[in-house]
């Protein structure tokens, strides 16, 4: 579960910043996407560093409980695929990109979610109660066998 606070600071804030900046600063964002949609090595770059960055979260926080550390393992998965897709196919990023950003509302949507689920890695990051307070935590339950004496 360490793991999983630690990863929590980690991508939360970043999601926030990067929200934020698509939000605020829309026309700067599509400029920078569309410029960097027709360069392949910038494509193929963006892969390696997110083919690294989802693999390791893959190889260290491969959690499949249902609970928030779900979020985490979702995003390493999310993230090894696009970078295999970014290595392998960086013309398909570039026409899948380009009808992406000929949506008039991709940043407001795509930055709104990234700025709601980086308070939401942040808060469990953070301020989760279980973590804050121990002594609040549920305490953990017994189990049916009990121990011979």
């Amino acid at each position: 579960m360490q793991r999983s606070y630690f990863l929590a600071k980690l991508i939360g804030p970043i999601f926030i910043v990067g929200g934020l900046g698509m939000l605020f600063n829309t026309p700067v964002y599509r400029t920078m996407f569309e410029r960097a949609l027709h360069d392949h090595m910038l494509i193929y770059l963006s892969g390696i560093l997110a083919f690294v960055a989802g693999l390791a979260i893959v190889i260290m926080h491969n959690d499949w409980k249902w609970h928030w550390p779900l979020i985490i393992t979702v995003l390493g998965w999310l993230a090894l695929v696009g970078g295999i897709v970014r290595m392998i196919a960086p013309q398909a990023i570039e026409s899948f990109g380009l009808v992406v950003l000929g949506y008039q509302n991709f940043f407001t949507i795509d930055g709104g979610v990234a700025v709601l689920l980086g308070v939401l890695l942040c808060y469990f990051g953070y301020l989760d109660p279980t973590q804050l307070f121990p002594e609040r935590a549920p305490a953990r339950r017994r189990s049916r066998l009990r121990r011979r004496r």
